[in-house]
Order: C-alpha cells, then structure tokens, then sequence
C-alpha cells in the first residue's frame, strides 16, 4: 500500500525537502521561470548551491528548485507531473550526475562482495521505489562515522575519509566510472533503461515549454588529479585521457535518442570544469565526489550563459 500511494505522490513525500530549498514566496507562486529537478548537487545548502547563485544574479526571476538528496529519474517521474502542474514552469532545469544515474535505475549489487542486508535492499529497491524514499529519511537521523561532514572538512585527499558510497562501488567494479561513462559491458542496458524514464519524463512536459538537461561529470573526466585519487581508492582505467574526453559516449548517445525533442536542449559543462579545475581552484572536493563551492561558482555562471539570462 505505501508503494502505491509514493509511485502515484498521493502525498507530498518530499515537501520538508523543498520548503528548505526554496522561499515562502517562491512555493507560493502558481507559475515560476524555471522548475528545476535534480539530486543532492541541485539540493546541497544553500551557501553553495548553484542555484541560489542564480537567483542572486536574476533577482527577476524565478527559480523553484524541487531538488532531493538520493534520488533519481525513476522517482523523479513519481512527483514531476505535478510539480510541473502545480508551479506552470517556463522552463525547466533536469540536473543528470554521470556519476550514478545510471546506477540508480539498476543498482549494483554481488552476494559474494556486499552484505546480505545491503544486497537484499538494493535488489529489493529496484522493485521497490519507496524504500529509497524511507532509507533517505532514516538517513537524515543516523549519524555516521566517515559521514560527509568529515569527507567534506578538508582538502587533503585521504583515502581513509573518502565517500563510502564511492568506495562501495569500486568494490563492486573497479572499471564503473569507465563503463558509465563510455556506456561499456552492464552499463550499456542500464542507459537503456535509464532512457525509457527519461522518455517518460520529457513526454509528461508540455511540448512548448524548453527542458535543459544539465550533465555534471564525474571528478575523473575533469583532469588526472581526480583520476590519481580514485586508483589509490582502487579505480581502474583503461586510458586516462580517453576518460577526459569532452564529448563521451553517455552524453552523445543521449543527444542521438533525444533529438526528436524539440524541446529538449543537453547542457556539457564538461569543458569549462577542465578549464576551472587548478590546484588553486579544485571544484570537487578532495575526498568526495560533489562539487564545492568553486564548483557551483563554474556552474552556475556556465548556465548563465547557456540559458541567456544576461
């Protein structure tokens, strides 16, 4: 029964979510400039979030960001028809990590590697959207060791504070940031079924309103730096450049299946992280995958400019 009423958003599952993100005058308004949809990189605090940069340089306009931590495309389509309804957008903002979205519509999964607890819920999760939305809300009252308040307070890489999430996946397959990226082995049908929700997502937007599909990389495609940190964590890469390469079979793949949308317009910032990212100046930090206050800086002035704001 809770299955049903979250697949169908009988209920705001995530309104303590948004209401943090967005004003009281921005969840009161019946039609907004930009609907934005995205993950914990759209739905990080406030102080950092590219979008709160961009409602600071367009205080004429509206940004209603219905961004959450741990999710992905599959539960995204429970609550975004309504979004879409509720706030009468015109434009909307899909925020794509090529970090995991692959891996949130088919989760990675090994009896032999994981526990029986974590291989039962990640299998079961496939089947099974709501328990992502419980397992986040039991998140936010369990305190962790390695949690990402420590991964976060320091810009040394240490192996030892990295992101577990990351280091659980490299258990899994030290070549997934390769294989996500260049669509290789199990990945390739995950694209596939990741791009059947995304069908579903854009065919639910009315066909005059323009959705921008924001592609974050993964650290390892910005430069070597990231790439030297992550095999000391075990990564394995058949080529690095090759992984650093600016047009990458993810997002050409899905600039090839989603050209019959006219609406539809793909967003590479990929480009412009390379050029930003120095020793100086690191846009991700140093012992996990999300990008800092830097990082949101390039971001949000990358996007200024594709959506010609100025």
């Amino acid at each position: 029964m809770f299955e049903i009423l979250y697949r169908n958003s009988v209920i705001d599952f995530y309104r303590t979510e948004v209401n943090a993100l967005n004003d009281e005058s921005t969840l009161a308004k019946t039609s907004v400039d930009f609907l934005v949809f995205g993950d914990s990189f759209s739905a990080t605090g406030k102080e950092i979030n590219y979008i709160e940069k961009l409602r600071k340089k367009n205080p004429s306009l509206s940004f209603m960001n219905v961004s959450v931590p741990g999710i992905g495309i599959r539960q995204v389509n429970t609550f975004a028809e309504d979004k879409i309804e509720q706030y009468q957008p015109k434009a909307i903002i899909y925020q794509i990590y090529v970090g995991n979205d692959l891996i949130d519509v088919d989760h990675l999964w090994s009896w032999e590697k994981f526990s029986f607890a974590r291989n039962v819920y990640w299998e079961a999760s496939d089947h099974f959207l709501s328990l992502s939305y419980l397992n986040h809300k039991a998140t936010i009252f369990s305190a962790h060791v390695n949690s990402r308040t420590t991964t976060m307070s320091t810009n040394e890489f240490k192996p030892a504070y990295y992101d577990q999430r990351t280091k659980r996946f490299l258990k899994y397959d030290t070549s997934y940031i390769q294989n996500t990226v260049k669509l290789k082995k199990d990945f390739a049908e995950r694209y596939r079924t990741w791009l059947t929700h995304i069908h579903t997502f854009v065919e639910r937007v009315p066909k005059e309103i323009p959705i921008y599909m924001v592609w974050i990389p993964h650290c390892a495609q910005v430069n070597e730096y990231y790439v030297d940190n992550l095999c000391q964590l075990g990564a394995s890469f058949e080529n690095k450049v090759s992984i650093l390469q600016q047009e990458y079979p993810f997002i050409v793949q899905a600039k090839k299946d989603l050209k019959v949308y006219t609406n539809v317009i793909l967003l590479n910032p990929l480009s412009v992280f390379q050029a930003n990212d120095t020793v100086e100046n690191r846009l991700y930090f140093a012992n996990d995958t999300h990008i800092t206050n830097n990082g949101n800086v390039v971001l949000s002035d990358f996007l200024q400019s594709e959506l010609k704001l100025n």
